[in-house]
C-alpha cells in the first residue's frame, strides 16, 4: 500500500547517534518520520567499519552504515564550532525529537544539551542512548557492545558449561538498546502530542540488556526466589533442575529441538521405531516421561535418563539433512527446525513470502544491496524503507537551504570545516 499514511509522518528527528543508537533512527525513519542524520564533516565513525562494498574501505562503502542509516537524510555539522552550534539550534527549533549517544554531559558542555534547549522548545523529546544512563557510578564509563553484554549479564549465559563465556559474532547489546530507545521515544512523542510537554528518555544499554534476563526462563527470578544462579549450558537450556539439550548435528548442519519430552514425544518415538532407532524408547513408559514435576499419569525422569534419551535421539536425527528434518517436522507437527545460516535466510521461502528483505539500488556506487526489512508488519501505517543511507553530506544543501542558508554562506561554512 504505497500511499498509506505512516504512523510518524508528522515528525522530524535529528539523529546524532553512533552505532549504539543508529538503528533507532532508522526505525523512526521507516515509520514515517523525517530523520536527519547529523555527522562530523569527516564522517561518522560507523562509515569506517567494514565489511565494505568491493572491499573498498571508503566512507560511502560501509555495509554497516548502509543498514543502520537507510531511509534517513544526511548532513555534516561540527558541533564544537560556534557556527555549528548555531545551526544545530536552528535545526532543533524545527524538530520534534533529538536522538543522541554522546557521553553524559558532553552536549551540555557545548551549550546545546537537553536542559539548555528544552526551554526554547517545550514539546521537544530528547532521547539519550548511552552505556549506563545519565547518572549513577558507571555513567562515565566507556562502553562497547561487548561491555553491554558483559555488565548486562547476558554474556554469562553463552557458551559451554565449565568454560569461559563466548560472545555472538554479531552485535547484540547495541540493537537491544536501539529498540528500547525507539520505543521510549515514540511513547514520549505521544505524550508530548497529548500534553504539549516534552521529556528526556534515558536509555541505558546495561539496563535494557539486564531486562532481557527476565525472559529466558525468568533467570532473574531463579536467583531472587531460589538463590540459584542459571549459568551456561552449551548446546542446551539450563532449566534450573536439569540441562535440556536443544542443538543436534545432522547431515549438513544442525537442527534445534524445542523439547524432546512433552506432547510430541510419542510421535517422535513412533518415527524412531519406524526407522529401527527407538531402542529402549520402545518401552511404553517413555510416552509419559517429563522433565518437570509430573502431572497425574506422568513420571519425572532424571538427568541421567534425559541424557540417555538425547543420545539416542542424536544418533537418529543425525541420519537426515536439514531439509528432510524440516519436511518431517511439518508433516508430523514436531518442534524441530533447521539452524539457518545467513545464506539460508536470504533464500528463505517464508521471508520471501512476507517481503522481508528489501533490494535497494545504489546508483552512486553502481550496485544493488539487500537490506533486512521491517521487524514488524503494520496493516494501516506500514513500516517502509524509503531510500539507501545518505552519502557523506548528501543533503546539506536541501536541509540548510530550508533554514535560509544561502549557497554562498554554505560554501563559507564548508571552507571553515563547519559542514
Amino acid at each position: 500500500m504505497p500511499n498509506s499514511r505512516q504512523a510518524l509522518s508528522p515528525y522530524r528527528v535529528l539523529d546524532l547517534t553512533t552505532e549504539i543508537g543508529q538503528y533507532a533512527g532508522r526505525a523512526f525513519a521507516e515509520l514515517g518520520a523525517d530523520v536527519i542524520k547529523i555527522e562530523p564533516p569527516g564522517g561518522d565513525a560507523v562509515r569506517r567499519i567494514g565489511p565494505f562494498v568491493r572491499d573498498e574501505a571508503k566512507p560511502d562503502r560501509s555495509l554497516l552504515w548502509f543498514v543502520l542509516n537507510a531511509s534517513k537524510r544526511g548532513v555534516t555539522l561540527d558541533l564544537t564550532q560556534p557556527d555549528g552550534q548555531s545551526l544545530f539550534r536552528r535545526l532543533v527549533a524545527e524538530a520534534d525529537l533529538v536522538l543522541e549517544s554522546y557521553p553524559p554531559g558532553a552536549l551540555d558542555a557545548l551549550g546545546i544539551g537537553y536542559e539548555q534547549l528544552r526551554a526554547e522548545r517545550s514539546k521537544l523529546v530528547w532521547v539519550s542512548v548511552t552505556g549506563f544512563g545519565q547518572d549513577g557510578p558507571y555513567r562515565d564509563y566507556k562502553w562497547s557492545d561487548l561491555v553491554g553484554l558483559a555488565l548486562g549479564g547476558l554474556l554469562y549465559l553463552w557458551g559451554e558449561q565449565g568454560r569461559p563465556p563466548t560472545r555472538a559474532r554479531a552485535s547484540q547489546a547495541f540493537y537491544h538498546v536501539s529498540f528500547g530507545a525507539a520505543l521510549g521515544g515514540m511513547l514520549a512523542l505521544y505524550h508530548a502530542r497529548r500534553t504539549g510537554r516534552g521529556q528526556r528518555v534515558d536509555a541505558s544499554m546495561q539496563e535494557i540488556v539486564t531486562f532481557t534476563l527476565g525472559g529466558p526462563g525468568a533467570i532473574t527470578a531463579f536467583w531472587s526466589l531460589q538463590r540459584q544462579n542459571i549459568t551456561r549450558s552449551g548446546p542446551g537450556i539450563n532449566l534450573g533442575s536439569m540441562i535440556s539439550r536443544v542443538l543436534y548435528a545432522c547431515q549438513d548442519g544442525h537442527v534445534a529441538v524445542s523439547t524432546i519430552f512433552g506432547p510430541h514425544f510419542p510421535t517422535t518415538i513412533e518415527l524412531m521405531k519406524r526407522d529401527g532407532a527407538a531402542g529402549f524408547l520402545a518401552d511404553e513408559k517413555w510416552r509419559t516421561a517429563t522433565r518437570f514435576s509430573p502431572l497425574p499419569g506422568q513420571w519425572q525422569c532424571t538427568q541421567e535418563d534425559a541424557d540417555a534419551v538425547e543420545a539416542l535421539f542424536a544418533s537418529w536425527i543425525g541420519r537426515f539433512t536439514r531439509a528432510e528434518v524440516l519436511s518431517m517436522a511439518r508433516e508430523h507437527e514436531l518442534m524441530i527446525f533447521p539452524v539457518n545460516t545467513v545464506a539460508d535466510n536470504i533464500d528463505s521461502e517464508q521471508l520471501a513470502a512476507r517481503g522481508f528483505y528489501q533490494r535497494v539500488e545504489h546508483e552512486d556506487i553502481g550496485t544493488t544491496v539487500t537490506y533486512p526489512g521491517a521487524p514488524v508488519v503494520l496493516s494501516e501505517t506500514p513500516w517502509r524503507m524509503k531510500s539507501h543511507a545518505p552519502m557523506l553530506g548528501e543533503h546539506n544543501a536541501d536541509v540548510y537551504g530550508a533554514l535560509g542558508v544561502s549557497g554562498a554562506e554554505l560554501e563559507r561554512l564548508r571552507a571553515a570545516g563547519v559542514v
